[in-house]
This record gives structure tokens, sequence and C-alpha cells, in this order.
């Protein structure tokens, strides 16, 4: 009779009955044999206890063909092995059958998580908001994993106003928050990996390929009559919908940083063209002097400048390398250059001329900032008053191709206080030149590391004493730029040529 009501216990169970059936059938076996207590064991996992053990129970092993299920009775009498084998076949059927029902949800679940990846993915592709991404991102992952709270935290440069000046530089900020608080404020390095904190809250990082953009975090799965902790497949889960939101805040932070790169380009090149045409358009013939000279900068702009003053029957001429590269040396040019033109119209020699703006460098600029210069005054007699401060010699060439040295005779300006500045002067006849270069000339290199060096700048201009400033100037820079052979350049060019002609 009881092997009948035990398979009559199954036929319930297979029509869908929840009744737990080790249960029922526990009680069916205890209530037949007289026990006064009774367990059921799967290997070590406990299925059901009735009744109390007050002698040691007998073990019974149940014929269950793979799996393996043991019967312990308190008291009574032994089961037979008809019974055994009835209750064997029962159990073995429901955990097959338990077995089959979780390998089916568990399918359905994989189908519902990457319906719900893709969902996610359609939302996030080609978002460039952070604030929206992150709602997203946070809303899906409490929706699949059915949590009550949850929380989005972010790198400082992803949160909402990340310039306030007020926020720390290395905390992250709350982006998105649904019900009460999950975790105390973190830094995106405290979750490396993803993680159970406790049995109810699951934190997972969210990480692009070299950073970490914050952390993601859920907490109190609801199932039906309360909560339920979380599994390892729960954290799987997140950590999927994670790698999600990483690819998307990947895309974010490139799509800025392309953006601000154009922007700087764009403002680069403006920058570029504006100091362009600060430079001056050296007239081809003045007071019987012929000029020609180029300045080009190693970045988008540079330290160097030349500028030109005619007034009357003289001309100044002054050409400045301002220490450092790229931005700030070409604000510092610009800031002298504007200091020039002022102090041209008022000094009346190079001497008080290069002290003006020596004072005007030493209020502007840090320690160890400074401008290298060569001032030149050119008359229509042919004569020349010089002055140079820091700077790599000018070079005279006579009509024969003869060269000299005029030499810098003074410190560079800003540099020390009250420089010992002197000017000299010189007469050049009709047809000797007069050029001056910055040190971005002399110190370019080859591929071995070799400078093209003041001696072969010499050379150079001595084998062309006959040909125009103009074509002067082009054949210094094609040799320069042959001789670099492709080499970056690591500093400015600027050359000028003066040429008497009557």
């Amino acid at each position: 009779m009881i092997v009948k009501e035990l398979l009559g216990l199954w036929q319930e169970a297979s029509r869908g009955s929840q009744t737990s059936l080790p249960l029922r059938a526990l009680e069916s076996l205890v209530a037949s044999t007289g026990a006064t207590g009774g367990r059921l064991m799967r290997g070590a996992e406990l299925l059901a206890e009735v009744g109390h053990f007050r002698s040691p129970p007998v073990v019974h092993r149940l014929p269950a063909g793979r799996d393996t299920f043991e019967l312990a009775l308190a008291g009574g009498s032994p089961p037979g092995e008809d019974l055994l084998l009835a209750a064997g076949t029962v159990l073995a059927a429901w955990w097959l059958r338990e077995e089959l029902r979780a390998s089916r949800f568990a399918e359905r679940r994989r189908v519902w998580e990457g319906e719900s990846l893709r969902a996610m993915a359609e939302v996030l592709g080609g978002q460039l908001d952070a604030r929206a991404v992150g709602q997203s991102l946070l809303f899906h992952s409490m929706a699949l994993l059915d949590a009550r709270r949850g929380e989005l935290w972010l790198a400082k440069d992803l949160c909402p106003g990340a310039g306030e000046s007020g926020r720390s530089q290395n905390a992250p900020c709350l982006a998105e928050r649904v019900g009460e608080a999950v975790l105390a404020a973190p830094t995106p390095e405290e979750f490396t990996s993803p993680r159970l904190l406790s049995p109810f809250v699951v934190v997972v990082p969210l990480r692009g390929r070299e950073r970490s953009f914050g952390v993601l975090a859920v907490a109190d799965r609801e199932v039906r009559g309360g909560l339920a902790p979380f599994s390892s497949q729960d954290v799987e889960t997140l950590t999927l919908l994670a790698a999600q939101g990483g690819l998307a805040f990947s895309a974010i932070v490139a799509h800025r940083q392309r953006v601000a790169q154009e922007r700087l380009e764009r403002e680069l090149a403006l920058a570029a063209a504006v100091q362009q045409h600060l430079l001056p358009r050296l007239p081809d013939f003045l007071l019987g002097w012929q000029l020609a000279g180029f300045s080009m900068p190693s970045r988008h702009v540079g330290g160097d400048l030349f500028d030109f003053f005619p007034a009357g029957n003289e001309a100044l001429l002054a050409l400045f390398d301002v220490s450092g590269k790229g931005v700030p040396a070409a604000l510092l040019a610009a800031s002298l250059q504007g200091a020039l033109r002022v102090a041209a119209q008022q000094a009346s020699s190079l001497r008080e001329l290069a002290k003006t703006l020596d004072g005007h460098l030493a209020t502007l600029w840090a320690a160890h900032q400074f401008a290298t210069a060569f001032f030149f005054k050119l008359r229509a007699d042919g004569a020349v008053s010089y002055l140079g401060a820091g700077h790599m010699p000018a070079i005279v060439v006579g009509t024969c191709g003869e060269t000299r040295l005029l030499y810098a005779q003074g410190p560079p300006l800003g540099l020390v206080p009250n420089p010992w500045l002197e000017e000299d002067t010189l007469v050049l006849q009709p047809g000797e030149t007069m050029v001056v270069a910055t040190d971005g000339i002399v110190e370019a290199t080859d591929p071995h590391g070799e400078e093209f060096g003041l001696a072969r700048l010499r050379t150079l201009v001595a084998q062309n004493p006959d040909v125009s400033p103009g074509e002067l100037a082009r054949n210094v820079l094609d040799a320069v730029r042959e001789f670099a052979r492709g080499e970056p350049v690591s500093d400015d060019f600027t050359f000028v040529a003066v040429r008497r002609t009557v």
C-alpha cells in the first residue's frame, strides 16, 4: 500500500503539485515504519526532516541510479527492499524533473539577459550624454535583477559640473541613486573586480581598456514574499551590463578628447595666423638696403620674432629668441613685440631701447625665463649701429665671400638685474651682406645627432655673396632641411638678411 502511495506522490508532482515531494515521501515512510523521526538526504544536502530522534537513527541507502539518496529513521521497523526501491525511484524522478526545470529556467534567463543586453546596447549606441548613459545603465540593471535599490558612482571627469572648483580632485560623484543609499562614497580603485559585498549587495566596476569610469551597485533582490540573496549568476549578469556601460563611457571620453583636440588645433591655427600676421612685411629695397627674412615655429606658434621700423633716414631691425617653445613662448614674444613697438618710438639709442625691454621682461616673467636679442639701426649712408644681448653672432659677408662675426656683448634680456649693454657701429660697403639667425637653425640635427652649426651656416652664406637676400634666405632654409633629412624640428627657425645696395 505504501508503494502505491509513493507512486501517487510522484503523479501529483508531475501534474504540478506545489507540495514538497521529499517531505511527503518522508512522512509516508516514517508512518509506515512506526519511526519516531526521519531525515531524507541527497549527499550532504538535507531534503526533509520530521519527528524527533530519541535514539541514534539507522541509515538506509535508497536505490536511485546515479543519484545518492539516504533515509535515516529513528526507531520503528526496518523498511522493506521494495519500499526503499519505490522511494528511491520516486525521489530520483523528482530530482531529475527539478534539474530539467532549473535548466529551462536558466535557459529562459539567458535569453532574457541576451535581450536585455541587446536593448541596452541599442539605448547606449551613439549616446554621448554621460548622465543619460548612467540612468539607462542603472535602470536596466535594477530591472534585470529585480533590485529594490541601486547606485551609480562615476569618476570626476564624467560627473555633472566636473569643472566646479569645490569638487575633490579624486572623489567620484554619485551620478544616480534609486531608493535608499547602498554604498558610502567609494573610489573606483576600491572595486577592481565584481563581487558580492553581502548576500544582498552586488558591486561591479565600470572599466575601459585603460581606466576606471566608476562603480555600479544594486541591492535587495525582490521575490514573492520578501527579499532573496543574489547569486553568482546575478554577479555575472551585472558584470555584462557594466561592460556595456564601460564601452559607452569609453566612447564618451574619446569623443570629448577628440572635440577638445579639434578645438585646440583650431585655436592654435588661429594663433599661428595671428603670429605670422604680426611679422613685418620687409620691403625689397629701402634707404639703399635690400632686406629679406623668414620665421618658422617648430610647433604651431613659437618664441622667435623679428620686427622692422623705418623712420626717416633710418630703420630699426630687431630679432628675438624667447626661451621656451610653443604657446607660452609665443605669448611672451607677443608681449615683447608690443613693448618693442612702444619703446622704439621713445628710446634715443639701442642701449636705451634694450634697457627698457630688459626692465619690461624682468617685471613680467618668472625666474629663468629670458630672451636673446639683436638690434640693428640701418642708415642710408651704410652705417649700422648694433647691439647684441646673449644672441648668437651675426655674420657679415664681403663682396668676395669673406666673412666676419659680430658678437653679442651683453647677457640675454630679463635674465640678470642691471645688465651691461653696449652698442657698436660698423659701415657696410655696397654689395656687402649681414645675416642674423636664431639658434634653431645652427642647432638643427641630422639623424646621427650632428648639429648644422655656425661654421656650416657661415660657409653657406660665404658661398652665396652675389645672390639676393631673398634667395639667400631660401638657400639657407633648403640647406637646413636637407641636412636634417626629416628629423623632427626641435626649435624655431628665424633668419634675416640685409644687403647694402648703394
